[in-house]
């Protein structure tokens, strides 16, 4: 399972890059109550509708310019909208105004670490982070048992590559309070390092605290696979499905998972699904259905999906050998001739595309 080893490493070096930083909890209902826009913005935060929660955090700004509650959701909807700039102000001006508040240094680390992100050069970058970490340092002093600062320390230390100060803050965050947030980022730092058993004690704990996390549950089952363990891994996804129906990352593991157990007709049905979710988000996804229905004896079907996988990834050259095996069958020589002679282009030592053009 190559494609999954690559495909999960992505995932993991994603997870790190892409701030899956700690975010500050939200405000106790009983502040927000009072103030309709800021409790119906912090509702509509939480169901992704950033748009318009950041029209009702203005307002409610506006009718009180003192609160910092609602300057701390206005530059986080800010961050997640990608204005990164006025975020990154009015975190600064959430610090200064309210040095014991400790949102207001959460939200100003998490726009050094957006800053870098937009960094063209990475390690020119690395200052943002280092702001970053000074940010955090001046919140420690505040109140130095906020687990969310140790495990967002964590992930910066993770970003500038020191590893060892990454899991030492991560695992004073998991000492102050055990949430599934903690140990999935744990476990995705464990990855990173090849720690695989680390890795997937930590996930199991983590789907124990949050057993309806789909998400959560591919990274695990994604994990598993690694490890070689694909029943466990599918009945990992298939638990999730019974609690919420799987998307299309979901559909895409479990029909690897399907394909490790020889269950063909089943990776066929859940990489299908990933598919019609997600048309473009796994090139792989086609390589496989590919396989499957090369297997199954369903040439065309074959030749439709592989032919969108070479589309998608054209120098991918199994794509192209597959490809061509589905041409061979369907009695379409030149089409077949043509495949095998562009994956050799692409793998020159490619064998297997050797002998099917001295048949041909």
């Amino acid at each position: 399972m190559k494609e999954v080893r690559m495909r999960w490493l992505l995932v993991v070096a994603g997870l790190l890059a892409a701030g899956g930083l700690a975010q500050t909890p939200p405000p106790p209902a009983a502040q927000t109550a009072e103030q309709n826009p800021l409790r119906l913005g912090v509702q509509l935060y939480a169901l992704g509708r950033y748009d318009a929660a950041l029209t009702l955090f203005e307002r409610a700004l506006k009718e009180n310019p003192q609160d910092p509650e609602a300057l701390y959701w206005l530059a986080r909807t800010q961050l997640k909208l990608g204005l990164v700039n006025p975020a990154l102000e009015n975190g600064k001006t959430l610090v200064a105004r309210n040095p014991r508040y400790l949102g207001g240094y959460m939200v100003l680390s998490e726009a050094y670490v957006a800053l870098y992100r937009q960094a063209e050069d990475r390690e020119r970058g690395k200052g943002y982070l280092e702001q970053a970490l000074s940010v955090l340092k001046d919140a420690e002093r505040v109140n130095p048992r906020y687990a969310p600062l140790h495990l967002q320390r964590g992930l910066v230390y993770a970003l500038l590559g020191e590893r060892d100060k990454a899991e030492a803050s991560l695992k004073q965050a998991l000492a102050l309070e055990d949430t599934p947030e903690i140990r999935s980022a744990l476990a995705e730092l464990y990855l990173s390092m090849g720690r695989l058993d680390e890795a997937l004690a930590q996930y199991a704990k983590a789907l124990e605290q949050a057993p309806k996390d789909l998400d959560l549950r591919v990274r695990y089952a994604s994990a598993l696979l690694l490890k070689g363990k694909a029943e466990e891994a599918a009945r990992v996804l298939e638990e999730g499905h019974r609690i919420k129906p799987l998307n299309a990352e979901g559909w895409y593991t479990l029909g690897q998972a399907y394909l490790a157990l020889g269950r063909t007709k089943e990776a066929g049905v859940a990489l299908e699904n990933a598919v019609a979710l997600a048309p473009l988000r796994f090139p792989a996804a086609y390589y496989y259905l590919g396989q499957v229905y090369l297997a199954l004896g369903d040439y065309p079907k074959a030749k439709s999906r592989l032919t969108a996988a070479v589309r998608l990834e054209p120098k991918r050259a199994e794509y192209r050998y597959s490809l061509c095996l589905a041409n061979e069958k369907l009695g379409d020589k030149e089409g077949a001739r043509y495949q095998c002679q562009e994956a050799l282009k692409l793998k020159p030592d490619y064998k297997e595309a050797e002998e099917v053009l001295k048949r041909l």
